[in-house]
């Protein structure tokens, strides 16, 4: 399969209209979820992508709310570049499912496209597949966010990180930011339709890369262990705590 033709299955960038809208609705969304829903957010060391022409995010992971709110932490600058792995097992609908759960499906997986340059893969195992295709999008420029838990945690805790983000790092010498997300596993847990409120905050540790020779499940693991640290380090909580996030302009 040729790169372009990679790329293109993912269909992203979408439409300048439909990008239009989405975001459009994703910043209304963002702001409303603040105010109407009482969320504070705060976030610390974001500026951090700014510095790289490239990059992989990699964060703990969750609630549905993850994914919005981190995208809308990146600089606004690097969005329209910025692409966020995510598995369409979760999203796609089933011949079997009601016409309106299949119409819900649809109009979600354009939204995610659209607004957030969301990549649908298929995952084998909890791993995600054909990383190949990833790389093209790589190759052609594009950063990524990539949640290694590759679903949401049920207590809170960091679950089994697997290796396709480290991978992916390592074999295209990219930077990665390592991103604690803390208050969203109380705002909108699985199997609450409805946001909490509660504080969330988010937190960008410094960027890492792979050494010489380390396998992807050695990066993996010190990728891991620097997204604990983030929740423990009482300097990253001062930052956090200094600096709230203000709404910004979707482009």
């Amino acid at each position: 399969m040729s790169p372009s033709k990679a790329i293109a299955e993912f269909r992203i960038p979408m439409s300048v209209p439909s990008r239009v809208v989405a975001r459009s609705l994703l910043s209304f969304l963002h702001f409303a979820g603040r105010f109407v829903c009482r969320v504070p957010i705060r976030r610390s060391g974001f500026d951090r992508i700014n510095e790289m022409p490239q990059s992989i995010v990699v964060s703990n992971h969750h609630s549905l709310v993850d994914t919005p709110c981190l995208f809308m932490s990146i600089p606004g600058s690097r969005r329209n570049r910025t692409a966020t792995v995510g598995g369409l097992d979760f999203f796609k609908a089933e011949a079997g499912q009601p016409w309106f759960e299949r119409l819900f499906r649809g109009a979600v997986i354009w939204f995610i496209r659209s607004a957030m340059n969301v990549m649908l893969i298929d995952r084998v195992g909890g791993e995600y597949s054909e990383l190949d295709r990833i790389d093209a999008m790589i190759a052609a420029g594009w950063s990524l966010v990539i949640f290694p838990e590759a679903t949401r945690s049920r207590d809170g805790r960091l679950g089994r990180f697997r290796h396709g983000a480290a991978e992916l790092a390592r074999r295209n010498d990219l930077p990665v930011i390592p991103v604690r997300i803390e208050g969203t596993e109380c705002i909108l847990p699985p199997g609450v339709w409805w946001p909490r409120s509660a504080p969330l905050r988010m937190i960008a540790g410094e960027p890492m890369r792979a050494a010489v020779d380390e396998s992807a499940a050695a990066f993996t693991k010190r990728l891991a262990a620097a997204i604990e640290r983030l929740s423990t380090s009482s300097e990253s909580r001062e930052a956090v705590a200094a600096e709230e996030l203000t709404p910004e302009r979707v482009a």
